[in-house]
């Protein structure tokens, strides 16, 4: 039989080479691995504030088409109430009592209530009386109270939209801080110069930091 050859020692500069390697080697592969996985989530809550976004302004813009379609049915209303007010006052110019209870029964509420204060203030003989009940605050119709609150749900859809869209825009940067992790962690793996390949793994563990600093930073969504 031949007798075994004793495999020579490894010299202790190659043992702390392997060493380093092996930590080289565990530090990417862990900035890959979280940054692949961060990079990943952000996008995904990226696209999910787009998507909130797109929402927020379509409703937005519903409101909006609501409350302008309301603004249409109080200016008709006013126009009505008008018509019906000078009738009202051509008749009492006229002393047509008759014709004028006539028309002050016809009276909807709004000018009716405006009508009794506008009273009030004897229009008649006050120079600084309002002109007209409907220079008063108390004739407001219905419609128009709607078409007031509809166009403010729109300016609060509409700010949540462009709220949306300022979270997304920090999760697009996290996400490129991430990538960047990913690229300098990656490149690394290429360089046997050490002051260099420590260089890159701690340009890609900022941006990993950076990135998830800007991410939880923000507001998380699931739909």
């Amino acid at each position: 039989m031949e007798a075994e050859v004793a495999e020579p020692p490894v010299p202790a500069g190659e043992l702390a080479r392997r060493a380093r390697e092996r930590r080289f080697e565990i530090v990417s592969t862990l900035i890959l691995a979280m940054s692949a996985l961060a990079t990943a989530w952000s996008g995904y809550q990226a696209s999910l504030w787009d998507g909130n976004q797109s929402s927020d302004y379509s409703q937005a813009s519903a409101l909006r088409m609501a409350a302008g379609q309301q603004a249409d049915a109080a200016d008709e209303y006013r126009l009505a109430d008008l018509m019906v007010f000078q009738a009202f006052v051509e008749a009492k110019a006229t002393d047509e009592e008759a014709l004028a209870d006539f028309y002050l029964q016809r009276f909807r509420p709004e000018l009716d209530g405006a009508y009794q204060e506008w009273i009030k203030q004897d229009p008649l003989n006050d120079p600084d009386a309002p002109p007209s009940p409907f220079a008063l605050d108390e004739y407001v119709p219905p419609a128009q109270v709607k078409a007031n609150e509809l166009t403010l749900q729109a300016e609060d859809t509409f700010k949540q939209g462009e709220q949306a869209n300022t979270i997304s825009d920090y999760f697009t940067l996290a996400t490129v801080l991430f990538a960047s992790a990913l690229f300098f962690a990656a490149i690394s793996e290429r360089f046997e110069f050490v002051p260099a390949r420590m260089t890159l793994l701690v340009l890609a563990g900022a941006g990993l930091i950076g990135g998830l600093f800007v991410a939880f930073s923000q507001p998380m969504t699931t739909a």
